[in-house]
């Protein structure tokens, strides 16, 4: 479980734009300084002019944007712009997004959704939150003339046994989808065909982009954003009075790792038929066990399934005693695209082993940090077990491997402590090496009065904890915190 990040961290200045891993596919980019995360939210041309990656949904690969330039010249016209899709659907899904004016077209496997360039801010919505993208690895092979790979069925078949043997779901109820988001989006579609026009509900301060599908997308959404027992009160009255899609709940939460009443919230739910909705991506399938209270469970395959950092991917889960046990979920993505699977499928192998280390790590993490003297707060599951977390944890199951923490006077510390940290400063989790990034100013800095308002301490540092040797990461967390 070595990796070369766990000597070599990106995380100096010189390492501003540099991939994370090292790997033309990256997912993370390294933003070393607190004022290089500004820059990169402001678009400041000395940080975005060095970017070489950046997570895929939110930052255009610069294969990506050669496939763009490409449908741009067969295709476009005077005025116009384009985003690629791997299939009809999805391309069709953008352009109805965005509006009238825009169209579709195809060329050698790759699907064009073409707009006005003032459309393009929408659509890039669409891209984001949807997150039914197309991946690097297919641009490349589009590129060099070799079209799109075929879907490989049999591997495909190879990482659903997979996943069902660790969920505990048959292969049969399990989708693969482009990436984590893909799936959820899924999941979205999923509920609102069966009840369409109706509300959804978010129970808990999610991941941004599932509250920007619920809102954006949807007709309308009810936000519980403390997800506490004050809030399954609320929740039962509104069930009591109109009918809703689907209520959506992270176990356990991003960023501040909460832990949400979930069989008491399904109990609650099934009263009206009402779609439960989970998404286990930093419970994972090795910890906990959440298919007994959800319909529908949504993984990001990116994060700890993988570890390695250098491939998108998804699964839906459906629940076999849920609502959808008899019917397959709405799935209307190409799934993964053959070259990733393929890298997903080897990264995956150790995924257990990976886990129960970097649980260890985590728990060790937590602990050190919740009895430094400059640390205010630390949110993570294990530090005070609830009895929720206990009840679905599975034998030999941890807590996971996120963490947030957030110093005393965090506005003025918190940059200090960013920077001093020798492991990779990057966005994303789940990744074999250590990762710490100021979460909130990436995912909510055009809105950080409202996450304040819902309880985030904007100056929050996560720690997506890696396999290192615990002496290594604990020499570094105190050198950092002095």
């Amino acid at each position: 479980m070595s990796h070369p990040l766990h000597e070599h961290p990106r995380c100096r200045p010189q390492d501003l734009g540099a991939p994370i891993p090292d790997s033309p596919h990256a997912v993370s980019v390294c933003l070393p300084t607190w004022n290089d995360v500004i820059g990169y939210e402001e678009q400041d041309a000395r940080v975005m002019d060095k970017l070489r990656t950046g997570y895929p949904r939110f930052f255009f690969h610069p294969m990506i944007n050669e496939v763009r330039r490409e449908l741009l010249a067969r295709h476009g016209a005077p005025g116009e712009d384009v985003l690629p899709f791997p299939d009809e659907t999805s391309a069709s899904e953008c352009a109805d997004y965005v509006g009238a004016t825009a169209r579709t077209t195809e060329s050698n496997g790759i699907w064009g959704a073409l707009f006005s360039n003032a459309s393009l801010t929408r659509a890039r919505a669409y891209w984001q939150h949807a997150g039914k993208i197309l991946s690097s690895r297919a641009a490349e092979d589009w590129l060099n003339g070799m079209g799109l790979m075929p879907s490989d069925t049999q591997l495909e078949e190879t990482m659903k046994k997979r996943l069902a043997g660790w969920s505990g779901a048959p292969a049969r109820l399990i989708s693969l989808h482009p990436s984590g988001m893909a799936a959820i989006y899924a999941a979205f579609q999923s509920i609102t065909r069966r009840r369409p026009g109706k509300r959804t509900v978010m129970f808990g301060f999610p991941y941004t982009d599932t509250l920007k599908i619920l809102e954006k997308f949807g007709a309308g959404v009810e936000f519980y954003p403390q997800g506490d027992a004050q809030d399954l009160h609320k929740l039962e009255a509104l069930l009591a009075s109109e009918e809703i899609a689907g209520i959506f709940c992270e176990f356990p939460s991003n960023p501040l790792l909460r832990v949400p009443d979930l069989p008491v919230l399904h109990e609650m739910a099934a009263r009206t038929a009402t779609p439960v909705i989970v998404d286990d991506t930093i419970g994972t399938f090795f910890n906990v066990d959440v298919l007994p209270y959800a319909d529908l469970v949504a993984t990001s395959l990116t994060k700890a399934i993988s570890g390695e950092g250098d491939v998108m991917a998804g699964a839906l889960t459906v629940s076999p005693h849920g609502l959808f046990a008899n019917e397959a979920p709405y799935a209307a993505s190409s799934g993964i695209y053959a070259r990733d699977l393929a890298v997903l499928e080897k990264n995956s192998r150790d995924f257990p082993e990976r886990m129960k280390a970097a649980n260890g790590n985590a728990l060790h993490l937590a602990r050190l940090l919740s009895g430094h003297p400059r640390v205010e707060k630390v949110y993570y599951p294990g530090l005070d077990p609830s009895p929720v977390y206990e009840v679905l944890r599975k034998p030999g199951g941890g807590y996971g491997a996120v963490l947030s923490f957030v110093p005393h006077e965090a506005e003025i510390n918190s940059p200090k402590i960013f920077e001093k940290l020798q492991v990779s400063h990057g966005i994303s989790l789940g990744t074999t090496y250590t990762l710490v990034c100021p979460y909130v100013q990436l995912a909510h800095y055009r809105e950080l009065d409202w996450a304040r308002g819902c309880g985030i301490d904007p100056y929050l540092l996560r720690v997506a904890v890696g396999t290192e040797p615990w002496e290594k990461l604990q020499a570094r967390f105190m050198s950092a915190l002095q």
